[in-house]
């Protein structure tokens, strides 16, 4: 089992057992859709942080716009 599949596996089971679920933003006024295109590798390295730190992808795109924003 690779990396990803096994972390991905322990956020599901956790949010089975904790009965919750991220909310999603695609319903929320103060939010819009972007459409980025990215390389496959960057795409995967934060899909994986993004399970690591039990975030959206969007979360942590954010984070690093704000960030890049300052």
């Amino acid at each position: 089992m690779s990396k990803f599949a096994r972390l991905l596996k322990e956020v599901k089971e956790r949010e089975e057992a904790s009965g919750e679920r991220p909310r999603g933003k695609s319903r929320r006024e103060d939010y819009v859709a972007m459409k980025v295109y990215i390389s496959k590798e960057l795409h995967r390295r934060l899909k994986l942080k993004a399970v690591e730190e039990e975030k959206e992808l969007s979360e942590l795109v954010e984070e690093a716009l704000r960030k890049l924003l300052v």
